[in-house]
């Protein structure tokens, strides 16, 4: 097997402020000069990029409207002690910690689906002076403020994210409702103090309250002002409300007498010692979000469009073919080691790229473009990308029928995968048969069903990668799966 090799390593670099009509977020594009001299095919990588994503960080709220929302809290809770005066108290009187505010849509099965970008600010001095609870700069502030809370956003495609109800927003402790707002525009693209925004607050034991913030309008829990909630319990659907940019959950928490906390703890966090969280996540977490192959790199930003893809599975001879990654929090000096396996499984690319452009991005994408041509041999690939100790797959096919099914559906299941022997499929439709095709992309057998559930024996099937092609009386999807 021949090895890709990188000849000097030339980047140019070079700065696009991606300004929509909104001006919604920008991009640093780093280009990668052509470095690959050898291939078993002789084969060239067309282009390939790194692009450093960064959204615009202007006022979130005002003081003003900050004052108004603590006013407005207070009344409501007189309101509710009015009505039921033992409701704070017969919350969980143990210690409050949170649990992640934030979870992904039942049957979502793809490798990540969020990054953190924004924390909170711990340098009060503002324009520009920005430290984060770990003594980084993962935060912002403006001309008069300062970011106070956490934003978990939508990567990759927010707006499509979005309309698939993706980010489901949960309380992140026992609590009563002391505010609910819902029914303001979701799609909002300007960070400009907007206060209309849709979302719950909610009061614990201990008297700290939680906001939750920007959610999508009508997917909020029906529960009113001075009911209770347990923690984990649905409270709505992330979005782009109030003073936003971009889909994503504002979480913010403030303890007993409207102080405010950053629940993470560490070396720069002058509010609180310990964490406020059971299990705290680290400062940074390496992931490839997704990986993919696309029919073009091209990468919709246009506020608040939904975007298109650009997914492709199935290529032929000419056809231009894009490996996308989508990186969370990816460092100076990390190193992504990328294969191309072919049906064969012999090694069609294999090269590792280092970033090293000297910067920290939490978010960023990255890809390599492709002319297929008569050396890419008909099957199915599967693509293989190492970042941070582990291993993202996906499957392309050349000349084949593979078409892999992106849309989420919770009711399909498929188990266990890996496999051995027996492998289980049950979905709420009516299945008419499924097929199974191997690596080089052939039906190696036709099962016929007519039910929802029912069991296939592949203890026969030699060990290897597998696709599932399952038909029903109005569509079909594919799934991966690993014989053992």
């Amino acid at each position: 097997m021949k090895t890709l090799t990188f000849t000097s390593l030339l980047l140019l670099f070079y700065t696009l402020s991606l300004n929509t009509l909104f001006g919604q977020r920008h991009e640093t594009v780093y280009e990668i000069q052509n470095q690959i001299t050898e291939s078993p095919s002789g084969q060239m990588i067309q282009s390939s990029k790194f692009i450093g994503i960064e959204f615009e960080k202007t006022e979130c709220l005002t003081e003003e409207q900050r004052f108004a929302l603590d006013i407005e809290n207070a009344q409501n809770r007189q309101m509710i002690l009015e009505k039921n005066p033992e409701v704070f108290s017969k919350l969980n009187q143990d210690a409050v910690l949170f649990i992640e505010p934030f979870r992904p849509k039942a049957g979502f099965s793809d490798y990540g689906y969020h990054t953190l970008q924004n924390q909170v600010d711990h340098d009060m001095t503002p324009n520009n002076h920005l430290k984060d609870y770990n003594c980084g700069v993962k935060t912002y502030d403006w001309s008069n403020g300062n970011h106070q809370g956490t934003d978990y956003i939508l990567w990759p495609y927010p707006w499509l994210r979005m309309s698939e109800n993706l980010m489901e927003v949960v309380a992140a402790a026992d609590g009563v409702i002391v505010n609910k707002r819902d029914g303001y525009n979701d799609l909002n693209c300007l960070n400009n103090g907007n206060p209309n925004w849709n979302g719950f607050v909610l009061e614990h034991a201990d008297g700290s309250q939680t906001i939750y913030m920007h959610f999508k309008k009508e997917t909020l829990n029906p529960k009113e002002i001075g009911e209770t909630v347990s923690a984990g319990e649905y409270l709505g659907v992330a979005g782009s409300s109030g003073s936003s940019t971009i889909p994503h959950l504002h979480f913010e928490v403030r303890k007993s007498g409207n102080i405010l906390v950053d629940p993470y703890s560490g070396p720069c966090n002058s509010m609180n010692t310990e964490t406020w969280w059971i299990e705290q996540e680290a400062y940074k977490v390496p992931t490839i979000n997704e990986i993919a192959t696309h029919s073009e790199s091209t990468l919709d930003n246009d506020c608040p469009n939904v975007e298109n893809t650009y997914y492709k599975t199935n290529f032929t001879q000419g056809d231009l073919l894009s490996l996308v990654l989508y990186f969370r929090d990816i460092s100076d000096g990390d190193a992504t080691q990328i294969k191309f396996i072919k049906p064969d499984q012999t090694i069609l690319y294999d090269w590792t790229w280092t970033s090293d452009w000297g910067v920290y991005y939490p978010t960023a994408v990255a890809y390599w473009e492709f002319i297929v041509d008569s050396n890419w041999m008909d099957g199915i690939y599967t693509v293989q990308a190492t970042f941070d100790g582990k291993v993202y797959e996906t499957l392309f096919g050349i000349n084949t029928e593979l078409s892999l099914e992106e849309n989420i559906d919770s009711n399909l299941a498929i188990y266990p995968n890996p496999v051995k022997d027996k492998l289980h499929v049950k979905w709420n439709r009516n299945i008419q048969k499924i097929d199974v095709l191997d690596a080089n992309g052939r039906i190696y057998s036709k099962i016929k069903w007519n039910s929802n559930s029912d069991t296939i024996n592949l203890s026969h099937l030699p060990k290897g990668v597998y696709v599932l092609r399952i038909w029903t009386d109005n569509e079909v999807v594919t799934r991966k799966i690993l014989k053992e």
